[in-house]
């Protein structure tokens, strides 16, 4: 499989630390120009991948996020791959919901996904050219009950993604979907460091075993290809069947 994506120019989101961070990573190594987004200066800026730009932008204001765009292109030039990576969620009940949550989630999993492709598709479609990629999650089909509003806003985003995919209708923009299962991040470090804990999730999952981020690096840099140009409305689990 050749993932090339030499002279492409790609915005990361969330990608910092994680699964973003692998992701910029993998496309950097594949020759793009990425940059890399963080939300404010407590961010991880160290490590970067060679050949990246660092930007910061809180996702949860809506004039930060075109900004955010409108610097990359100042920067590097308009992006011809998106990765909506960044995401925010609670652990928190129905019963304990609040509306500061509702609210937090929903600006950055669900309406920086619509800010940021308003920003970028037009010149997508211009330049005949463009990969939008969300990075959704499992929870999308087995929710728990402490992420009930983030679970709900992943959803209506694939959907914003299945959208598109089908009625953008230009012959290289393509959308899709990368839902991550269990990964070990920073995000999750701490719950999965309990063995009770991390025995029950890996209980829930045919392979056994707790994934890595380079898991969903390769298949984002694979979408983000020349190979996968007629791969379009695809919903990819990287999660070792844990959706199932």
């Amino acid at each position: 499989m050749n993932a090339s994506v030499d002279g492409q120019i790609a915005l990361v989101t969330g990608s910092t630390r994680g699964i973003g961070r692998a992701i910029a990573g993998k496309l950097a190594a594949g020759g793009a120009k990425v940059a890399v987004h963080g939300r404010d200066d407590n961010e991880p800026a160290e490590a970067l991948p060679p050949g990246s730009h660092l930007f910061k932008a809180d996702l949860a204001d809506a004039s930060a996020t075109v900004g955010l765009v409108q610097a990359v292109e100042a920067a590097l030039g308009p992006p011809d791959i998106l990765v909506l990576n960044a995401s925010i969620e609670f652990r928190q009940t129905w019963q304990t919901l609040t509306e500061e949550a509702m609210l937090a989630q929903a600006e950055v999993n669900l309406y920086s996904t619509m800010r940021l492709i308003r920003a970028v598709l037009p010149g997508m479609i211009a330049r005949g050219r463009g990969r939008v990629i969300a990075i959704g999650t499992v929870q999308e089909y087995r929710p728990n009950d402490v992420h009930i509003f983030y679970a709900g806003t992943k959803v209506a985003q694939t959907n914003i993604i299945l959208n598109l995919a089908r009625n953008t209708r230009e012959p290289d923009v393509t959308f899709n979907v990368v839902q991550p299962g269990a990964i070990l991040t920073d995000r999750n470090r701490a719950v999965l460091a309990d063995a009770d804990f991390r025995k029950r999730v890996e209980d829930k999952i045919p392979l056994g075993r707790i994934g890595d981020a380079q898991d969903c690096a390769g298949i984002v840099a694979f979408l983000c290809s020349p190979e996968a140009s007629y791969i379009n409305g695809a919903v990819l689990s990287v999660d070792g069947g844990m959706h199932l």
